[in-house]
């Protein structure tokens, strides 16, 4: 009976563990609020992910600390596949801005795709007198301790372009902080802060009412062919693009890691999801595991130098 038992076990055992990925839904933690620039790309994925693997795939937010609580929560997760993140390029360079803070991405993390990219740009109040970067440097350099810049928290992107430019740039100027970039941009057209790095695509609605000098990719937009790049306007390695990712946490099963990255390609080539990513001013971009984990890499060590130049310390 014994041997039985056994036998029995052992062959329900295999039976559960021969079940295809996935076999139930699939949670896609996102670490901001729901309908951020990161929330609404992972709801498209979520939803052609359900269509294509046959379960559901859906978002959970947890924002908060930095965007730290969500990812720490993935961290812990169990690895099976069942929880995953949309993790966001600033990750590479949270441990040098955010004191919360406590994994090693490369370690905690297991590289699955990455999602999308999108640019930055460079926005002035338009009463400043200047037309392009060179004048803005020359303007800053020439008022010391008098031109204002706005950021949104430390080690979000902005941010990071912002210290990268400041760093390049070798300006003297004063930080503003704020809590959001509605915020920011309001008090660049009101004239009470002189210049900020945000998202191009919440910068061209408000073209007419401020003033865009440059984006912060090597790459010129398609969706502003007309604005130049950094490096073109002055900054010649200058080059911080936005992107997103999928991870999960530490030891995912490579078969699972497979089946996903390869329905993210799929799901990605759809018109109808490059459409929609599209009128959200960002782009499509999927990756192997092994080039995003070289992505983060390659940016990892970038931001450290940033953060070594200009002094930060986590907060």
């Amino acid at each position: 009976m014994t041997i039985v038992r056994f036998l029995l076990l052992a062959a329900f055992s295999l039976a559960v563990h021969a079940q295809p990925y996935p076999s139930k839904p699939v949670k896609i933690v996102v670490a901001t609020g729901a309908g951020t620039v990161d929330d609404l790309p992972a709801r498209i994925l979520a939803e052609k992910l359900s269509q294509t693997l046959g379960q559901p795939f859906f978002v959970e937010n947890r924002p908060g600390a930095g965007g730290s609580i969500g990812q720490t929560f993935v961290m812990k997760s169990p690895a099976d596949g069942y929880t995953l993140l949309l993790a966001g390029g600033s990750m590479a360079g949270a441990r040098y801005a955010n004191a919360n803070v406590t994994y090693d991405l490369l370690r905690d993390f297991t590289p699955i795709s990455q999602v999308v990219t999108s640019e930055f740009a460079l926005v002035v109040n338009p009463a400043l007198p200047v037309r392009d970067v060179k004048e803005l440097i020359a303007y800053a350099k020439a008022n010391p301790g008098k031109v204002t810049y706005g950021t949104i928290g430390a080690g979000q992107m902005p941010y990071w372009n912002l210290m990268l430019f400041n760093s390049l740039t070798g300006v003297r100027v004063v930080e503003v902080p704020y809590k959001a970039t509605p915020e920011v941009l309001t008090d660049i057209i009101a004239g009470r802060v002189d210049y900020y790095i945000t998202g191009l695509a919440s910068s061209l609605p408000l073209k007419d009412k401020l003033r865009i000098l440059a984006v912060t990719t090597r790459n010129r937009s398609q969706t502003a062919p007309e604005v130049p790049t950094m490096a073109e306007a002055a900054l010649p390695d200058y080059d911080m693009p936005s992107w997103a990712s999928i991870m999960g946490p530490a030891k995912m099963q490579p078969e699972h890691v497979a089946i996903l990255n390869k329905a993210i390609g799929e799901a990605l080539a759809m018109p109808d999801v490059r459409e929609r990513f599209q009128r959200l001013g960002i782009t499509p971009a999927s990756s192997t595991p092994e080039e995003l984990r070289k992505r983060y890499e390659h940016w990892m060590a970038i931001f450290g130098k940033i953060a070594n130049d200009v002094g930060l310390k986590p907060q």
